[in-house]
């Protein structure tokens, strides 16, 4: 038996070395991200990952390092609406931001806000999660 999602449940996007993977948990719609890139080797579960609808689809944002207070860096990906033609998988581009704030340690001025932007190329695909069936008693 076949569990029937709404929209893809799986992107795929990458851009030079970096890799970066979204899922939706297939029972509890809980979002899951791997990240793997120039800032390491990175996972992320739940309230780890906000995620805002836009007019651009959704934004995912996650933080990827956090020295205290005087240095955050975060990641922006945006997931387009995706609507399939027959099949469960589609390719589309999409960009990102990684962003840099620099909190100074000594009287002065404020932070100091640096961004990167990526694009990327991406795969959404809708995958079928099947449940388990009871086993037969002969």
């Amino acid at each position: 038996m076949a569990v029937q999602t709404q929209g893809p449940n799986l992107f795929e996007l990458s851009y030079e070395d970096t890799k970066i993977v979204y899922a939706l948990d297939e029972t509890s719609g809980a979002p899951r991200l791997e990240y793997s890139g120039p800032m390491g080797r990175h996972s992320f579960e739940g309230d780890a990952i906000r995620t805002e609808d836009s007019a651009r689809g959704r934004e995912v944002s996650v933080t990827l390092d956090g020295v205290s207070h005087l240095r955050t860096i975060t990641l922006t990906v945006f997931l387009p609406d995706v609507q399939f033609d027959g099949s469960n998988e589609l390719s589309f581009r999409t960009v990102g931001i990684h962003a840099t704030r620099r909190r100074s340690m000594m009287d002065g001025p404020g932070a100091e806000f640096t961004t990167e932007p990526l694009e990327f190329d991406g795969t959404a695909k809708l995958i079928e999660f099947r449940a388990l069936e009871a086993p037969t008693l002969l």
